[in-house]
């Protein structure tokens, strides 16, 4: 960089009218010339740094900022489940269903905790003999005795989870395939009361056990969120299998066993009581916990 780019002109115009007016002659003495030297030095520091560094900073700062390109109204209005699912890399397309084999081990704990708890002085017998006595019955059934009661030993095996949008397109509902095969077994003692033409003027003893031997669906969860609560929302697929085992005792001295009419009005009550509470479009709500319950009631 050469002197003239680098000083100024009005700068080295004043430093040559200083020099102009210099006394030449012997009483110039040292002290006075390194003063002046020094001065000179700070003088081109100061027009350096204002004239060359300053008026740079200045240039930037002039610059123009980015236009930023305003968000587009389609992007924001996108749905809370793509945000989800981009973000948690998971692309229903393509991602294989996956296993669920540490489900299925801490299910199995929760459900052996639940039937050591039962087998405790008979008090999952007494509570299902309770729930059945208090029920509305009809008023041809008489008293309901619980005679066997058994939970199975089996556990519930979950496979293949997957994620898939809903019909709406704004939820994600996850898919998982369940196989259960055991012998849930429920035995009753009641009576059918005839009514007619007096009130209870006879009485035909039953026996049932009841037993469900195999379930396989595919089971769907979903959160679903309404002006009030949210619900984990249960259903299942409509190709379900559900298989039952019916054992009937009627009559006291000249008994019928497994009539075929009543296992199939059994069997056919309890698959159409499912359908009406778990299979799809009908469901089974669970009310999530509210963690502002206590902030709203304060």
């Amino acid at each position: 960089m050469s002197s003239e780019q680098a000083i100024p002109a009005e700068l080295q115009q004043y430093i040559d009218q200083a020099v102009s007016k210099l006394p030449v002659n012997s009483s110039w003495s040292f002290i006075q010339g390194f003063l002046l030297g020094q001065l000179t030095i700070v003088v081109l520091i100061l027009a350096f740094i204002k004239f060359m560094l300053l008026e740079k900073a200045t240039k930037q700062q002039k610059r123009r900022l980015p236009i930023q390109t305003p968000i587009n109204s389609k992007t924001a209005s996108v749905s809370p489940a793509s945000t989800i699912l981009s973000k948690t890399l998971y692309d229903p397309k393509y991602h294989l269903p996956e296993s669920t084999d540490w489900l299925n081990v801490l299910l199995a704990q929760a459900i052996y905790l639940y039937r050591e708890e039962a087998k405790t002085d008979n008090r999952l017998i007494r509570f299902v003999d309770e729930l059945l006595n208090d029920g509305v019955k009809p008023d041809f059934m008489g008293p309901i005795e619980v005679t066997r009661l058994d939970i199975g030993e089996e556990y519930p095996i979950l496979s293949n989870a997957r994620i898939r949008p809903t019909e709406t397109m704004s939820r994600v509902r996850v898919e998982v395939d369940c196989d259960f095969s055991d012998q849930i077994t429920l035995g009753v003692n009641t009576q059918i009361l005839i009514n007619w033409p007096k009130p209870r003027i006879a009485a035909l003893p039953i026996s049932l056990v009841l037993s469900i031997a195999k379930f396989a669906a595919t089971i769907t969860l979903e959160i679903v969120v309404n002006s009030e609560s949210s619900f984990i929302v249960v259903s299942s697929l409509p190709d379900f299998v559900l298989e039952f085992n019916v054992h009937s005792l009627i009559g006291s001295r000249s008994k019928l066993e497994d009539v075929p009419k009543i296992t199939h009005m059994i069997t056919s009550k309890l698959r159409n009581a499912f359908c009406e509470k778990f299979v799809y479009p009908n469901s089974t709500k669970f009310r999530m916990p509210d963690l502002w319950a206590l902030h709203k009631t304060s």
